[in-house]
């Protein structure tokens, strides 16, 4: 399902370049590709959520995917986490949102996803639907899914991106060997993209999917305290 029309993601993809708030256009970097927007819109339409939180913003790429399909259903609200937004790409993916006419819907925390995600945990958040993108070592994006889970109710909808890399790859082992979610095919072809032939075949035998992945929780369900499988 293709996007919705929106001149941000137009520019960007067809020119590689967004527009700064000087008028200046300036090269985009560190965003989704199209079949990966296009998919996290689709899903976005297909299951409604209410509330999302995706981690990782930058230049609002995913935001603008997920934001066009909770207008486009009539209802829901994005939380962005980017301890960045306004140092390291000077408040780009906001003016991207503000652009697209969905910053109503939107709203950022700008601080580390390990600080953002326990405080919304301590207010009882609940959420629908997530997208994980943010610092891509073992221990941050486990944390992240940690408090994600925590607020994600049955039948809610976490995403990942960049789901090749091995620190990402495991954290979606323990996922499936230390909760009880499964797979979600959005319609994104399996791939195993690697620098070389050999790396690519290594990644195939290893099952790290280059293409993002989306995982339904089918249950509330955490492990006695004694508990460990290997992952």
């Amino acid at each position: 399902m293709a996007l919705p029309t929106n001149d941000v993601l137009t520019q960007l993809y067809d020119k590689g370049t967004v527009t700064d708030a000087d008028g200046s256009e300036i090269k985009a970097h560190s965003y989704i590709p199209r079949e990966n927007a296009e998919a996290l819109y689709k899903t976005i339409l297909a299951n409604k959520p209410t509330c999302v939180i995706e981690v990782g913003m930058c230049m609002a790429v995913s935001s603008i995917a997920i934001l066009s399909a909770l207008r486009e259903n009539g209802h829901g609200k994005l939380i962005s986490i980017d301890p960045n937004q306004n140092t390291d790409v000077n408040g780009i993916g906001l003016l991207n949102i503000k652009k697209s006419g969905l910053d109503h819907l939107h709203e950022l925390m700008e601080m580390p996803s390990h600080q953002a995600l326990p405080k919304l945990l301590s207010r009882n958040k609940s959420i629908d639907f997530a997208y994980i993108d943010g610092w891509h070592t073992f221990d941050y994006t486990l944390v992240d899914f940690f408090y994600i889970d925590k607020m994600l109710g049955e039948k809610g909808i976490v995403g990942f991106n960049d789901c090749g890399w091995r620190s990402v790859h495991k954290v979606l082992k323990f996922l499936i060997s230390h909760r009880h979610y499964r797979e979600l095919d959005v319609g994104l072809k399996r791939t195993y993209k690697a620098r070389n032939p050999l790396f690519s075949i290594i990644k195939r035998l290893e099952g790290r999917v280059s293409t993002d992945r989306y995982f339904v929780k089918e249950e509330n369900w955490e492990p006695s305290f004694s508990f460990y499988r290997r992952f």
